[in-house]
């Protein structure tokens, strides 16, 4: 139509149903192209529009070939549309598969990452395991509590290299009390003050189970704990050393950090406490056995071939400043105790003036079954007169005991002899001779007194 109207000796050689039908191929075409490329909606609505046209040129020019066209109008456009529709659906189709290939590409990067984590995490514990296994070797050829002790410790603190310190606390049998045998800090923290142990090493001990605590301070159970350095302390893992049932001691890491620990450290340090428990155990053990090999198993003083070794060895290292001095001591009519009493009561005997024997020495002195009842000392650093006062507080002691045997009262006394280096002999055998011979003076003397300490 705008041709028409801009050439009108074109428009004039053509009737008004050529004009109206040019009119409508022109809307036809514009329809056509605006649906292709604006989408469906305004697909829809032009083909509307051009039904209505054709609608309107079918009742203005009366022809019935328009009412055909509308037919065609609406089977073009809707074919147009359905195309249009297709082709929309396939590129949300493309986008959705696009879309979920994305989503499958980052699960699976997602899943390659977890991989590689667990992947490190096995690692680490492989790594972990063979180095268990060697600190499990190594524990076994240290026979030494004071070196197998530290090597827990350093083990225990390069592993768990978050904690700022590391302690090892053995359980002393006869008080039921714990006693620090070995620690390990970082250079700026001071040194630990709890030698025995805090209320988190208590706790453990008397539970026999580990203890993981994230921040002391909101710890309820151990609210009243303020110990010498626990004002710094905010996280505590700690672990028993168990053997059979019985706990040896306590393993303890801490910080200064909260939440520094957690329970696969707890688990770990568990580890290291059960193969610490069996070699502590084993040394131990081994200790004792020693220690049987040269204590008498009545008295629990040393035997006398211990004592002989350790007279002869003081001997050898004397010089002229060297002082020692020995004390033999025999009970009074033994013989005739056991015969009237039984030897369980005269057992009984031997055991207590082991123990006065001990009460009346000092820690660096030397007590020795030296037979059936005869016991002798070891006086490193002493004169023959000290040695006399020191036998005297024997003497008195065994005086004074009684001995309850059948509803009776019983009581014994005992002879001493001494002898000094140098006076008394320069070799273990003439100072034997030397004590020995005192002590039979004394017994010849009327017993019950002490003969060579002036």
């Amino acid at each position: 139509m705008l041709l028409f109207w801009r050439f009108p000796a074109l428009k004039s050689g053509l009737s008004l149903a050529s004009e109206l039908t040019a009119a409508h191929l022109f809307v036809l075409f514009l329809i056509l192209v605006l649906a292709w490329t604006a989408g469906p909606l305004t697909a829809v609505l032009l083909t509307a529009f051009a039904c209505l046209f054709s609608v309107y040129l079918a009742l203005a020019l009366r022809e019935g070939a328009f009412w055909l066209q509308v037919g065609l109008n609406a089977a073009l456009y809707l074919w147009a549309l359905y195309y249009l529709l297709n082709l929309q659906r396939r590129s949300n189709d493309k986008d959705i598969a696009v879309e979920k290939l994305l989503e499958e590409i980052h699960l699976a990067d997602e899943e390659r990452k977890k991989n590689v984590h667990l992947q490190k995490v096995l690692d680490g514990k492989v790594e972990r395991f063979f180095d268990l296994q060697r600190f499990s070797g190594e524990l076994k050829g240290l026979p030494a509590l004071e070196e197998a002790s530290k090597k827990i410790v350093q083990e225990v603190h390069a592993v768990l290299d978050r904690a700022e310190h590391c302690a090892l606390y053995l359980v002393d049998e006869g008080a039921q009390r714990l006693s620090l045998v070995s620690s390990s800090k970082r250079e700026e923290e001071g040194p630990i003050k709890e030698k025995e142990g805090s209320l988190y090493d208590q706790w453990v001990m008397k539970r026999s189970q580990g203890l993981l605590i994230g921040d002391t301070r909101n710890d309820f159970r151990f609210a009243a704990e303020t110990g010498e350095s626990g004002w710094r302390l905010r996280s505590v893992c700690a672990s028993p050393l168990v053997s059979e049932s019985k706990v040896l001691g306590v393993m303890r890491v801490g910080s200064s950090r909260p939440r520094a620990f957690t329970t696969d450290d707890l688990r770990l340090l568990d580890i290291f406490s059960s193969l610490g428990a069996v070699t502590i155990r084993n040394i131990l053990l081994y200790q004792k056995m020693a220690e049987l090999a040269v204590r008498d198993s009545l008295t629990g003083l040393f035997l006398n071939r211990y004592f002989q070794n350790r007279l002869t060895e003081t001997v050898r290292q004397a010089d002229t400043r060297t002082r020692f001095a020995l004390i033999l001591l025999d009970i009074d009519w033994f013989k005739r105790y056991n015969d009237e009493y039984g030897h369980a009561p005269g057992d009984f005997v031997l055991k207590s003036i082991a123990d006065t024997i001990r009460d009346c020495i000092g820690p660096g002195d030397l007590a020795a079954r030296y037979g059936g009842e005869e016991f002798i000392v070891l006086l490193p650093g002493r004169t023959r007169q000290e040695a006399g006062l020191t036998a005297e507080r024997m003497r008195s002691a065994v005086e004074a005991s009684r001995f309850a045997v059948r509803r009776v009262e019983g009581r014994v006394t005992a002879s001493f002899g001494v002898a000094a280096y140098p006076e008394g002999g320069r070799t273990a055998e003439q100072l034997l001779w030397k004590v020995d011979n005192n002590l039979y003076e004394a017994k010849r003397a009327g017993r019950n007194r002490i003969c060579g300490s002036s």
